[in-house]
């Protein structure tokens, strides 16, 4: 999730969406005329209705790997689509203040407003968050009454999903089993991160296993899943601290153990459903992510160091798919060392090197802007051409298309920009990433189905 901190957490207090609009705009409609015709093929005409129960599924019904490529019903797949992270939160979120998830729902109207202009203008996958955290940390699925709350909200959340099509990259936030409490900040009882990742006999570890075991068990069935996620941005965890690794007084892993915690997840969740691909959940490596875990402090990086890193997370483990977030901060990239001690930058060309070299697909789980080719080396806060709001479509639109012309022309199968249709202000407003959505900003998602097009066009899905 955006922000690079120890370990991006939302804000549970997200303030209730209005309804569902009538979408009044011109531009609204032109988009949705514009995509009808190509996406015909793909889209239904008339409202889609609910999935009857699920049969059995086979290796085609699900996304598979060969020879380095995303398969999907046995054809190559690829698509740039959106973080609609908040959906399964936001239901949750009803059950647990009382309220029924019923068509009537402000709420339900929203999320449901918001799957179907997705598949509208033809898209067919998100990436969501699955685990409540909240104050009472793993308790909420531990907590008997809490968990009819969360199964209820995952269930209904799938069942929009169905209706409309979508297929969701679940992030399970396997990271969050640990003793951790929100009471006038963050609270660490006997069981940190550490323990989490670096013993699997540790009580988090367990309950983590009893999680995964009923959830992927009960879901496994649904074609709605696309794949399994272990959990978001779990590797900024690693090798940070002060003495002992320890963090804001939290005791943290090292790169090592957060490769054993991926591999073991990993397997665990496969073990349960044999036919899906695992994602490690994304971020980037910390410019000096190497030098951090050979004690040497913060250094940067040179390109082999970092595919060090990944290899030691990845290369080896029962993870299918390497995962990043790119929020390279208004640069080229991530800047790392060069020849001869000369800057240099990681960028979407040279992760696909590496994940070539690991010999697993690359995916995007998060993205936002990237900087306009004309102010490549200016940071987007003094940067004079920058947009003050959303609103400012006409500001926006370059940024957006540079960052997409970026996937595209890495070739990157899978991504998803961060966001869609969220109503959290700093998603609106930050100065690192964007909301889109259809009934505000139409004319930005032209960009993103036009880019769609030119990915598989590359690629040669369509």
């Amino acid at each position: 999730m955006p922000g690079f901190g120890v370990r991006s957490r939302l804000d549970n207090s997200l303030r209730p969406v209005k309804g569902t609009a009538v979408i009044k705009t011109n531009w609204a409609i032109a988009v949705i005329a514009i995509i009808a015709a190509p996406w015909a093929s793909a889209v239904t005409q008339n409202e889609p209705q609910k999935s009857l129960a699920p049969a059995p599924l086979t290796r085609d019904d699900v996304l598979s790997v060969k020879d380095g490529r995303f398969y999907l019903y046995g054809r190559p797949f690829a698509e740039i689509s959106f973080n609609k992270f908040d959906l399964f939160w936001e239901l949750y979120g009803e059950l647990a203040a009382g309220r029924p998830l019923t068509d009537d729902n402000p709420m339900v109207q929203a999320q449901t407003r918001a799957l179907r202009d997705l598949h509208k203008m033809g898209f067919k996958t998100i990436r969501v968050f699955g685990l409540p955290w909240g104050p009472s940390g793993p308790d909420s699925y531990s907590d008997p009454q809490k968990r009819v709350n969360l199964y209820a909200a995952i269930d209904k959340a799938l069942d929009l999903c169905d209706r409309y099509h979508i297929r969701s990259v679940w992030c399970l936030g396997s990271d969050t089993f640990t003793d951790t409490k929100l009471d006038r900040g963050w609270k660490y009882g006997e069981e940190q991160l550490r323990e989490l990742m670096a013993n699997p006999n540790s009580r988090g570890r367990q309950l983590l296993y009893r999680y995964l075991d009923e959830t992927i068990s009960r879901y496994k069935n649904r074609r709605t899943i696309l794949m399994w996620e272990i959990a978001n941005e779990e590797t900024l965890s690693a090798d940070i601290g002060d003495k002992d690794g320890i963090y804001e007084g939290q005791r943290m892993p090292t790169l090592k153990d957060v490769s054993l915690f991926c591999d073991g997840v990993a397997k665990r969740i496969k073990s349960d459903d044999p036919l899906r691909l695992v994602n490690n959940g994304g971020s980037s490596m910390r410019e000096s992510q190497w030098h951090l875990y050979q004690r040497q402090g913060w250094p940067r990086d040179t390109f082999e160091e970092q595919f060090k890193c990944v290899d030691l997370l990845f290369g080896h483990s029962a993870v299918d798919v390497f995962d990043i977030h790119y929020y390279p901060d208004g640069k080229l990239g991530y800047a790392i060392s060069g020849t001869n001690g000369q800057p240099a930058y990681l960028n979407l060309k040279g992760y696909m090197t590496i994940a070539k070299r690991i010999g697993k697909p690359l995916m995007i789980g998060e993205f936002g802007f990237a900087p306009a080719p004309k102010s490549d080396e200016k940071t987007w806060k003094k940067n004079p051409d920058y947009f003050e709001s959303y609103a400012d479509t006409a500001a926006a639109k370059p940024w957006i298309q540079h960052a997409l012309n970026g996937v595209v022309g890495a070739g990157v199968q899978l991504s998803y920009w961060w966001t869609y249709q969220s109503d959290r202000p700093v998603d609106q407003k930050s100065t690192t990433r964007f909301d889109i959505d259809l009934e505000r900003n139409p004319e930005l998602l032209k960009c993103f189905i036009d880019a769609n097009r030119r990915l598989q066009h590359k690629l040669r899905t369509r």
